[in-house]
């Protein structure tokens, strides 16, 4: 049953409400209009389907989608459109028009076997990443990859929402896949005396969210003996990589550290004060937030955050030179480059670099973090020029 009217009402605010008809619903039938028109448009504009992605709360605010290929075959058929997001985040739609009836379990069976496929590719394997400032790193796309960090999307003019019932047990199979599905309908609007000006309106029908199961496992270390609690994410037996979950807190992610690498817990203690010390002194320009496995720092520019400083909880500490390249910040990029040497050293062709962080590094990212700020001050980048921190 549809949930969104047939027609469309124009009202003017400054007089009696007085509504009237200013478009209809019409099928892609009625239009005469192919799969292939929606991929196209989807294609041109990902909004159509990742914005109800993100009302929903399965896209984050800051992460950017945008167009990677059409009609791409990694052995189970053609994928309609493929997205990428500016975390990494793959995004594969499938387009299915009312009159081009299929069934159920098929449409959701085929957009699954895409994610299957998906996932048995090297990186290697996959199209260049779109030359656009929003597109992710190497090291998030591949990160992304051997998770499964998929969002699975069936976009159409009529669909039948039933097929998420379908949906929520297929997915229950995959427990190491971070697989969403959504179903957005893109519904078709005409008026009586415009015939080819049309109006899309997005609409979700519902959402499939992954939910990973977890194991408690119990390590007994040392001569006297003392048990640590680790949790780890079931895994399949040829599985190489065991994605983290997105942090829910600072303590959160030094959990995540400390199942991995508890001897260098106490330095990612300072090192993340500092990070944190560096972005609420900054007044704005700078903000502090936390991803799957890292916690970052972003720099405020004209089109949106970008990432500069990253402390993950495989132990690395890296300072990201291509989002800010990206976002046309060059000059930025060879200050930051300047400014991290000797502790850091790097070419700014580069995407990245950095050190691993432990007792021995903890002097040197600091000092590197103190004349970033320095230099993010000078450049007087973001809303205000930053503050030096007094600590």
């Amino acid at each position: 049953m549809k949930s969104i009217g047939e027609k469309l009402f124009q009202l003017n605010r400054s007089h009696p409400p007085v509504p009237s008809v200013g478009l209809q619903r019409v099928t892609a039938k009625d239009l005469g209009l192919q799969e292939s028109w929606f991929r196209d448009a989807i294609f041109a504009e990902p909004e159509l389907v990742i914005g109800p992605c993100r009302t929903a709360g399965r896209v984050d605010n800051d992460e950017t989608w945008i167009p990677w290929k059409i009609e791409t075959n990694f052995g189970a058929g053609p994928i309609d459109v493929l997205l990428v997001s500016s975390h990494g985040r793959i995004g594969i739609v499938e387009t299915k028009l009312s009159y081009n009836p299929q069934k159920r379990r098929e449409v959701v069976a085929q957009v699954l076997d895409y994610a299957l496929a998906l996932q048995d590719v090297e990186r290697e394997d996959l199209p260049a990443l779109p030359d656009s400032p929003s597109a992710p790193l190497e090291e998030d796309l591949g990160e992304c990859l051997a998770s499964g960090r998929f969002l699975l999307i069936i976009a159409g003019d009529a669909l039948d929402p039933r097929a998420l019932r379908l949906s929520n047990s297929m997915l229950a199979r995959h427990l190491t896949s971070e697989w969403d599905l959504a179903m957005v309908d893109l519904n078709v609007y005409r008026a009586d005396g415009a015939p080819d000006d049309l109006l899309l309106v997005p609409e979700l029908l519902g959402l499939v969210q992954s939910d990973l199961r977890q194991v408690v496992r119990v390590v007994v270390q040392g001569e006297s003996p003392k048990a640590r609690i680790v949790v780890d994410k079931i895994v399949h037996d040829d599985a190489q990589t065991v994605s983290q979950p997105k942090a829910a807190s600072v303590d959160d992610l030094l959990g995540q550290l400390e199942a991995r690498l508890p001897e260098r817990v106490g330095s990612a203690k300072k090192v993340l004060e500092r990070m944190q010390t560096m972005a609420s002194a900054s007044r704005g320009a700078l903000t502090f937030g936390l991803a799957r496995g890292s916690a970052n720092l972003y720099l405020s520019s004209e089109s949106g955050p970008r990432r500069v400083v990253t402390l993950r909880s495989d132990g690395r500490f890296r300072v990201v030179l291509a989002y800010l390249k990206n976002a046309g910040m060059e000059g930025l990029a060879e200050a930051v480059v300047a400014a991290c040497a000797p502790e850091i050293v790097m070419d700014v062709n580069e995407h990245a670099g950095g050190i691993q962080f432990c007792s021995e590094s903890e002097q040197a990212i600091c000092s590197v973090l103190g004349k970033l700020q320095d230099v993010f001050s000078a450049a007087n980048v973001g809303p205000v020029q930053l503050a030096k921190s007094e600590t």
